[in-house]
């Protein structure tokens, strides 16, 4: 069973069992009902959907402290891209990525090419994936992981990555996971106040520039927000 499918699932098997949306999260209704040996997917599946849930900031606030929490401690340490999104997710303040978007200058200030949203975007992706510190709708993204283990691993789909292969710029990618995207690339650990925003796994973005590893486990790709082609749509019902 696909990723994609397995999180609706979840929330259907809840709901069929009368189970309260706010009696526990998403990945604690699958663990009392259900068994698999796959931790750390399972749970970060239950904590993408519910992020991805329609409803009121604190009521999904609510739903999300169980499961991240238990990611945190489970699997924090081997996807800490994952730990500083849930994370952020979690705040109870003002969300980082808000904050800054609020202090940038208005609109007006830009240029239309800046603060336009790419064509064909939903604007949900659009604000999710936040703006430069000069407006524009791009950003920074790991090409591939760290971790170790996993160092040159890719984390995206549409073109051969590795430690020593980048894709050329105008190449268009699709984020095997849900990916953040950060002002700056990182070192070989996360600077949470330099989070940007968020790209879902559902999402693609193009590549403008590139940046090798240079000792620190990851290659980097500056990119922006675009429609996912035909070849790369994610195979979501």
């Amino acid at each position: 069973m696909g990723f994609e499918n397995l999180g609706k699932m979840v929330q259907f098997a809840a709901a069929a069992l009368g189970i309260p949306a706010a009696a526990a999260g998403t990945y604690s209704v699958y663990q009392t009902y259900f068994t698999n040996d796959a931790v750390c997917p399972r749970l970060r599946i239950a904590i993408v959907s519910t992020m991805e849930r329609s409803v009121a900031p604190e009521a999904k606030r609510s739903l999300l402290r169980k499961d991240v929490g238990e990611f945190v401690k489970k699997c924090g340490d081997t996807d800490p891209d994952a730990r500083t999104l849930f994370q952020e997710a979690l705040r109870e303040e003002k969300p980082a990525a808000i904050a800054r978007a609020a202090a940038l200058p208005q609109a007006s200030d830009f240029s239309a090419a800046n603060t336009a949203a790419p064509d064909g975007l939903p604007s949900g992706v659009a604000a999710g994936f936040g703006r430069s510190p000069g407006g524009a709708a791009r950003g920074w993204v790991a090409l591939t992981r760290g971790e170790p283990g996993r160092i040159g691993e890719p984390n995206f789909d549409g073109h051969e990555l590795s430690l020593t292969v980048l894709p050329p710029p105008g190449t268009v990618l699709r984020p095997r996971l849900m990916m953040p995207v950060w002002l700056e690339p990182q070192g070989s650990v996360n600077d949470e106040k330099k989070l940007q925003g968020r790209i879902p796994a559902s999402g693609c973005v193009r590549v403008i520039s590139v940046r090798p590893a240079e000792g620190r486990a990851r290659t980097w790709g500056e990119v922006a927000p675009v429609p996912c082609p035909v070849n790369l749509q994610a195979n979501v019902p």
